[in-house]
């Protein structure tokens, strides 16, 4: 009895001193994360590239100087056509860098583009003889300035530079009795130049996707056709021209751009 006795006390003591022994350590708190601050305000600055597509129209009127070497037997003077209306598919690719100045950008852009989009004028006459114009623009690009007014992720601007294009000219020669014996000429194709100015609307999608819309006045100057007839004593010359001496249409095309900022 002694025995269990001693042996009880001498649990009670040494289990309390174990416990003392055991000592659990707290983890080490975790070192605070580093938030990357999210911008809120989008920058236009820097260089896109992207693509675009939409339409081109104009109403052209035109107009054939008839000329058959001041010989009147022909009826020289003017033959009109009324008007000619036509729209068309334009698409391409452009390339342009922006700075951005408080809210204020400036920039430039190029682009390149295929269209479709003619113009047919039919002609006759007084004796009764028959002919066309047409003018085929094979490709249109731009080089332009851009200023703008961007509101956060939205930008609003005014374009305006170079425009250039390469154009077809195709005029049949006259059919009728009137110019048998005549042997006609036709004059090359250009390449015209002239201008394009507009404006649009960009959207910043995401820090490097941008949308937009944008729309183009294009002149690009004269381009007259000449067809020249001769019968060996007479010349006869066809001139067509549109009423404001230019080859000039609209467009509007829809476009989105990759940026690297």
């Amino acid at each position: 009895m002694k025995r269990l006795a001693l042996l009880l006390a001498t649990t009670a003591f040494v289990t309390p001193a174990l416990a003392a022994d055991v000592i659990y350590e707290e983890p080490p708190a975790p070192a605070p994360m580093a938030i990357e601050p999210v911008a809120t305000t989008a920058t236009w600055t820097g260089l896109y590239i992207g693509g675009q597509a939409g339409v081109a129209f104009g109403n052209d009127s035109g107009s054939i100087g008839f000329d058959p070497g001041n010989n009147g037997a022909f009826g020289n003077g003017t033959l009109d056509n009324g008007d000619d209306s036509d729209a068309g598919f334009i698409g391409g690719a452009h390339i342009g860098y922006d700075y951005q100045i408080n809210d204020f950008v400036v920039g430039a852009v190029a682009d390149i583009n295929y269209i479709d989009a003619e113009t047919n004028r039919s002609y006759t006459t007084p004796g009764g003889s028959t002919f066309s114009a047409d003018s085929e623009i094979n490709y249109l690009g731009t080089v332009r300035a851009r200023v703008g007014y961007a509101m956060d992720s939205v930008l609003l601007y005014g374009t305006g530079g170079l425009a250039y294009a390469g154009v077809d000219n195709n005029m049949s020669a006259p059919t009728g009795t009137e110019f048998n014996g005549y042997t006609f000429e036709q004059d090359e194709d250009d390449t015209d130049i002239g201008y394009a100015v507009g404006g649009g609307v960009d959207v910043m999608a995401t820090n490097n996707i941008s949308f937009g819309v944008e729309y183009l006045y294009t002149n690009l100057g004269s381009n007259d056709q000449t067809v020249t007839g001769t019968n060996g004593t007479n010349t006869v010359n066809f001139t067509s021209e549109s009423n404001d001496d230019d080859l000039d249409f609209h467009t509007i095309w829809a476009k989105a751009s990759y940026r690297f900022n």
